[in-house]
């Protein structure tokens, strides 16, 4: 009987509550949801790799040989062992790239990969979009070809089109064949990260490219068991000790760190959105328990214990947290769905699954949540006194304030300890997050505690004096020096500087109203600082993911469009084709400036002496590290010095041009991203592709890496270098950079097309616009994750004016009773919450601009000044005050309507 009473209180309690109700569980709701969604997106993420390393491995071992490509007759090699039972299948992969014919532009560039429709690929078929039974086997048949699902969408194409295609050797070679769509495959399993991918028969591909060009980059193998994949890994390096194996389970090892780092930021990312929610619950359980003092006391004269009032309202704030538990895991399915989809605009597919565990445990965060979230407000009303409730008095004795103390550290421990569980028992991790965070927030609330004090002592004098005067000024020589740094900011604080004079003129009754708001805000600094910081935090995120996308786009647009010496690059194979362009390159239309240097495709046998293999890292390093020094870019240095910054060593001179004399990138130095440690006094034995032709140069500088395109190699020499190492070749490569308007680019595409018909054309703006799309994608995903930041601010406002208008009920009669109007009333709320919102929007708009020109500093070496554009800095202002203010109106019409006699008659 005493349990059924229990539970009906509490429930009765929530049903009384309405409102206030309400704002708890959208509290509840919005911490569970960042929470389970977040961690669903995580699992959904392990789950792609867990169960795909093998298929998108697409087979036991993955050969790279990129960096060496594989001849023809290297295949014997793998035909037996096959024959050996020490593989059971395989499938060799000839790579390159193509461009469509009548494009010119780098993002029509694509992968084009040659394979045998018979054992290609290895594990099970693709999925086919069109035809939906259709299998490489059946399609890939006179020069017909299958294309991704990407493929089309990017380039506009249709089942049954043909069209020419441009093929790029890895040598720099080129040729023309004519493909007609067969099928489509969609970009999932081992497709997934294909993209743009063409694929051709090897029958059909080697008879358009000449065998000598036929270069195996892949090479797919398939085992009995985990013991043979480690004898085969070893055979293969043991014959070709230049290339790059990649198992299944290195797939799975490689990738594991990098979910494991991404699930971690979402975790951290959902406990502070709980967090934020939390304090929410702080304040809505104020509200519920503050507004029953009176039946508190009742309860407790008529015979109720602590203990009893322990479980009432504990119980209530369980159902809360249960509630709230059920409809943000609800809630979470749909956001986790949306995140995958931004997350798949980053190029990563990622099959949509749920985890049962995961949602339930969500409602129990829920519940969990509330109840520790609600401990201090529920101790604090069981510790009421009948007699303090009589009589009106505050509970402010030592014993109180220790007490509070001792609860907000237990209440630390318990969010510590819920955190290390959601963390998946990272004890260190949950420990420095958790109160990584609190002393984070500490330091805040005081920046802001002081910032709250002295907005509610500003003056509203009645008249202009001198004392008013002197204390504007300041506030005018402010603005002027910060116009100076950031102009908008500057504009906002003289605005508000001038608002201290206009004041003295507004009517007397408006500046009541306005003294009282600014009163009302310090009467309670700590609920104000918590709003501030609620607020801080979700427009702080928000602007530096938007500052930083923005400040990325307009360094890419303008490096490459304006800053750049270049932004087209066409490459050119053969004497001929580089002779035509060469005497036609008057008739492009725009071309302001141009460069023509000679390239060679190289490969790297040893370094200082050593062996390659020994040298390099294994893996995917390895082999970018072979490609960075597979191509050397050669200039006439009798007549040009390469215009480069020298970071180590010297440049080139006239007296390096018959020399083997090099320059290499910084990136593959120990100050780069490659595997490599090169420094000048290094030297590297290149050979031709061919292999007939070795030549060991000497690095005699480092150059910085450019921030716009100036290079197609990463290694510089002499022509008279390059020409050597192409001696043997039956086609040179030669490159030539041009400067073009962007509004020209379509006419000298256009031209360039019927001068080099078989050249390579990159529109190096679009590379850098296809960049910067998936840069934004990723930003969108941040932003989503800040978002939830916000909407956990706009409770926490809900939760403050309700509470303020509990407080203030019997002000609110008074004031009514001696002629204020609800307008009034209702006008000073709203000027509360309006400078409470403009005031944290305000603080976390400035340093989210600061971090933003710091970072643009620091990393693209612009001067010190905004990079934010205005609008976007007066949108993250403005926003943030309209939804404090339509917050506030929300929450307190009511109030402000309540009619004086009944307000005093009960109070």
């Amino acid at each position: 009987m005493k349990a059924s009473m229990y539970f009906n209180y509490a429930l009765r309690a929530l049903l009384r509550g309405r409102q206030h109700t309400l704002l708890a569980v959208f509290c509840i709701t919005v911490g569970v949801m960042a929470v389970v969604a977040l961690q669903l997106v995580g699992f959904m993420l392990q789950n792609s790799l867990s169960t795909n390393a093998r298929e998108a491995n697409d087979g036991d071992i993955t050969v790279i040989a990129q960096g060496a490509p594989l001849k023809a007759s290297d295949l014997t090699f793998f035909t037996n062992l096959k024959q050996e039972d020490t593989i059971t299948a395989e499938t060799a992969i000839l790579s390159a790239s193509g461009t469509l014919q009548n494009g010119g532009s780098a993002t029509h560039a694509f992968s084009i990969e040659a394979v045998d429709p018979h054992t290609f690929p290895l594990l099970s078929q693709p999925t086919f979009a069109t035809p939906g039974n259709g299998s490489i086997a059946q399609l890939l048949t006179n020069k017909q070809v299958i294309v991704t699902q990407q493929f089309l969408t990017t380039y506009h194409k249709h089942v049954g089109d043909s069209f020419a295609v441009y093929v790029r050797t890895p040598t720099g070679s080129g040729v023309t064949l004519t493909a007609s769509i067969a099928g489509v495959i969609e970009n999932t399993g081992a497709f997934a990260q294909s993209g743009n991918l063409l694929l051709i028969s090897a029958h059909d591909y080697l008879e358009v490219v000449p065998a000598v060009l036929a270069n195996y980059t892949l090479i797919n193998i398939a085992t009995a068991d985990q013991a043979h994949t480690d004898k085969t890994v070893k055979e293969i390096m043991t014959r070709f000790p230049l290339v790059t194996t990649l198992t299944a389970t290195d797939v799975l090892k490689g990738q594991q760190s990098s979910i494991d780092l991404i699930n971690k930021f979402l975790e951290i990312a959902g406990l502070v959105s709980l967090l934020i929610g939390g304090v929410g619950v702080i304040n809505t359980m104020q509200v519920v328990l503050s507004r029953r003092k009176t039946e508190i006391a009742m309860l407790k004269t008529v015979g109720y214990h602590r203990s009893d009032l322990f479980l009432l309202f504990g119980l209530e704030a369980g159902l809360l947290g249960l509630i709230g538990g059920i409809l943000g895991a609800s809630a979470a399915i749909g956001v986790s769905y949306l995140i995958r989809i931004l997350l798949e605009n980053l190029g990563s597919n990622i099959p949509f699954a749920l985890n049962l565990n995961l949602i339930l445990g969500g409602v129990g965060v829920g519940t969990v949540t509330a109840l520790i979230f609600g401990l201090l407000p529920i101790v604090q009303a069981a510790n009421i006194r009948p007699l303090h409730v009589l009589r009106e008095l505050e509970n402010k004795s030592l014993s109180s304030r220790l007490l509070t103390f001792l609860l907000l550290v237990l209440f630390s421990m318990l969010f510590c300890f819920l955190a290390i569980v959601i963390l998946n028992g990272n004890v260190l991790l949950g420990i420095i997050v958790t109160y990584g965070t609190f002393t984070f927030l500490l330091i805040l609330s005081l920046i802001f505690g002081l910032i709250v004090c002295a907005v509610s002592k500003l003056p509203v004098p009645e008249t202009l004096h001198i004392k008013h005067v002197l204390l504007i000024l300041p506030g005018i020589v402010i603005s002027v020096l910060v116009y100076r740094v950031l102009p908008v900011f500057g504009l906002f604080l003289l605005a508000l500087s001038l608002m201290g004079i206009v004041i003295v003129f507004v009517p007397r009754q408006w500046k009541l109203t306005i003294k009282m708001a600014l009163r009302n805000i310090g009467r309670q600094r700590i609920r104000t600082t918590a709003t501030l910081m609620a607020l801080f935090i979700g427009v702080f995120g928000i602007g530096i993911d938007i500052g930083f996308g923005q400040d990325l786009g307009r360094q890419i647009t303008d490096g490459l469009n304006q800053n750049s010496p270049y932004n087209l690059v066409v490459t050119t194979s053969g004497q001929e084709e580089s002779n035509a362009l060469r005497t036609h390159l008057h008739i492009i239309p725009g071309l302001t400036d141009s460069r023509e240097d000679p390239f060679a495709a190289s490969l790297p046998i040893a370094i200082n002496g050593r062996p390659s293999q020994q040298e390099l890292p294994a893996g995917d390093t390895g082999q970018q590290d072979l490609n960075l020094l597979g191509g050397i870019e050669g200039y006439d240095l009798t007549r040009t010095l390469p215009a480069q910054t020298i970071t180590e060593g010297r440049n080139l001179t006239k007296s390096d041009a018959t020399t083997n004399n090099v320059l290499v990138s910084q990136v593959m130095t120990s100050k780069g991203w490659a595997g490599m440690t090169l420094k000048p006094g290094d030297s590297v034995t290149l050979s031709s592709r061919d292999g007939k032709v070795q030549k060991t140069v000497l690095i005699v500088g480092i150059i910085s890496v450019p921030t716009s395109f100036e290079t197609l190699g990463e290694v510089l020499g002499s022509s008279s270098l390059v020409n050597a190492l192409n001696a043997t070749q039956s086609e040179n490569t030669t490159v030539f950079y041009m400067k073009v308007p962007p509004s020209q680019f379509d006419q000298a595409v256009s031209t360039l097309a019927r001068i080099a018909p078989n050249a390579s054309v990159q529109n190096l703006s679009d590379a850098g616009t296809s960049f910067l799309q998936r840069v934004t994608s990723f930003l969108d995903v941040i932003i989503a994750i800040a978002s939830l930041s916000l909407l956990a601010a706009v409770v926490i406002i809900a939760n403050s004016v309700a509470l303020a208008m509990l407080e203030r009920r019997r002000e609110l009669g008074i004031l009514k009773s001696v002629g204020y109007t609800s307008q009034t009333i209702l006008s000073q709320v709203l000027i509360e919450n309006g400078i409470t919102g403009g005031v944290g929007a305000f603080i976390a708009t400035l340093l989210a601009a600061g971090s933003v020109t710091i970072g643009s500093k620091g990393f693209f070496n612009n001067s010190l000044t905004l990079t934010m554009q205005p609008v976007v800095v007066v949108s993250m202002i403005i926003v943030p005050v309209l939804l404090a203010l339509v917050t506030a109106v929300l929450v307190a019409w009511n109030a402000v309507r309540v009619r004086p006699l009944i307000v005093l008659k009960y109070e």
